[in-house]
């Protein structure tokens, strides 16, 4: 998928699921009813952290993430990827000093926007290989199959 197909996808993702997005550069914004900041940086502090892509105006989430240093994150990230680099029109941020209350907030904006960069979660991975009729867990189950 390239460039261009990736902000797509977000646009009209966001668009079916009648989701209010903020303005690139509003502060503050929100985010599945949470406020977040945004600027030229994340700040060096404990928090979670929206990147977004710029589609009509509005701030599309295309990858979210969570860290005890934002912008040490934020910068990581967009150095090893370079397409989400391109696409990254702007960095919202929530300061939380508490890794649960994060990890949640997390769950709950990639639940919400299903963000294109973000991996699947381990359950979401689980589920998918369950799926499979030819897939088998058991050894003993293999063997009674022939």
């Amino acid at each position: 998928m390239n460039v261009t197909e990736v902000s797509f996808v977000a646009a009209a993702a966001a668009a079916a699921t009648g989701k209010a997005l903020p303005a690139i550069g509003q502060t503050p914004a929100r985010y599945a009813g949470h406020a977040f900041e945004t600027g030229a940086y994340a700040p060096d502090r404990p928090g979670v952290f929206v990147l977004t892509t710029q589609l009509s105006g509005r701030a599309h989430p295309i990858y979210v993430g969570e860290s005890e240093s934002m912008i040490v994150a934020v910068s990581a990230i967009l150095a090893a990827n370079p397409v989400l680099k391109r696409l990254t029109a702007g960095v919202f941020w929530k300061a939380s000093p508490f890794a649960l209350d994060r990890k949640h907030l997390v769950e709950e904006l990639i639940e919400e926007y299903q963000p294109h960069f973000n991996a699947p979660s381990e359950e979401g991975k689980h589920e998918a290989s369950s799926e499979r009729d030819d897939w088998v867990r058991d050894p003993i189950e293999l063997i009674a199959r022939f």
